[in-house]
């Protein structure tokens, strides 16, 4: 039953991402990824992904941060950068068990620097990577929805991508 609760959490996390990186600005993107990192985590929380799950919980205080840093100049210093690539290390060394666990680093740090540097055309582009690191996440976790909803995403990121870098 966890199982199949596991897959509808990620399913519902998958759509509302589907329409993050369609989005104009990158609060609007960001806002629409915190809640869909809430339900990635309930989905990695339910498999026992425990590497995603914390990945998720960081990833949700991390878009806050870089929604809030843009009010307040003093949250722009790189010591906060800094701060979150140490996070995000020490818990993939607390949650290592094999080479997969490594990924959602990977797939967080690359996003990090692109969502805390970067402007929505950087964003979109370095997203298609990340869901590139992450389809071979769910694989290892055999998270069907998972690498379904990675697929699909890596297809949409690249046409918001490919929309917007149109546009400039």
């Amino acid at each position: 039953m966890s199982y199949i609760l596991s897959q509808l959490f990620g399913f519902v996390a998958f759509l509302i991402s589907l329409t993050a990186y369609h989005k104009d600005k990158k609060k609007k993107i960001l806002s629409t990824m915190i809640f869909s990192n809430l339900l990635n985590f309930m989905h990695y929380l339910l498999l026992g992904a425990t590497s995603g799950c914390i990945t998720k919980v960081i990833a949700i205080i991390r878009d806050i941060f870089v929604i809030e840093k843009k009010k307040y100049p003093l949250l722009n210093k790189k010591v906060f950068l800094y701060l979150f690539v140490f996070i995000y290390v020490l818990s993939a060394i607390l949650t290592y068990q094999n080479l997969s666990f490594i990924l959602p680093l990977c797939a967080a740090l690359i996003y990090l620097v692109a969502i805390w540097y970067g402007e929505e055309l950087r964003i979109k582009q370095m997203a298609f990577f990340t869901q590139i690191i992450w389809l071979f996440y769910h694989i290892s976790i055999t998270s069907i929805v998972g690498m379904i909803a990675s697929m699909l995403s890596i297809l949409s990121t690249y046409i918001a991508y490919q929309k917007e870098r149109r546009f400039q």
